[in-house]
């Protein structure tokens, strides 16, 4: 019986923490336009936010969208070096104690990624939630 025999972490190949790593790289430089895109939706849409009373939220979402904008600055970064640490694992040698730490490191990362995906999401949905509020709100004042 031919089994592939994996590490205790499970990762198959160095290829796949380095296909991880330019994933998250994309993922975090297209949620840094994201925000902006956020921050514009917001801001466009002040009028409507202000009749339908919904200005506290608003601005509640503009100051977190900037706390985002911090954390993935920094997250950009450590994928960044991460990615470019990865080399260490393409090298032939005996496993040894650097290869374990760069591993670790990539899972820490990966929890660090999932958590902030998570965070992210709600508060996109939330934005989308207000600015639909909001224009619907003006919609139906318009219609009465």
């Amino acid at each position: 019986m031919n089994t592939k025999a994996s590490n205790a972490y499970g990762w198959e190949s160095p290829d796949i923490i380095h296909k991880y790593s330019v994933i998250w790289h994309s993922r975090l430089s297209f949620i840094l336009k994201e925000i902006e895109f956020l921050k514009n939706l917001l801001n466009n849409n002040i009028f409507p936010i202000v009749e339908s009373h919904l200005v506290d939220k608003a601005e509640t979402y503009l100051e977190e969208l900037s706390e985002l904008k911090k954390e993935v600055s920094k997250l950009l970064k450590d994928v960044s070096n991460h990615k470019n640490g990865v080399k260490i694992l393409f090298v032939k040698h005996e496993p040894n104690q650097n290869d374990w730490d760069y591993k670790h490191e990539h899972r820490k990362l990966m929890i660090k990624m999932h958590e902030f995906d998570s965070k992210y999401q709600i508060i996109k949905k939330d934005i989308f939630r207000v600015v639909k509020d909001a224009i619907r709100h003006q919609k139906q004042k318009r219609i009465a």
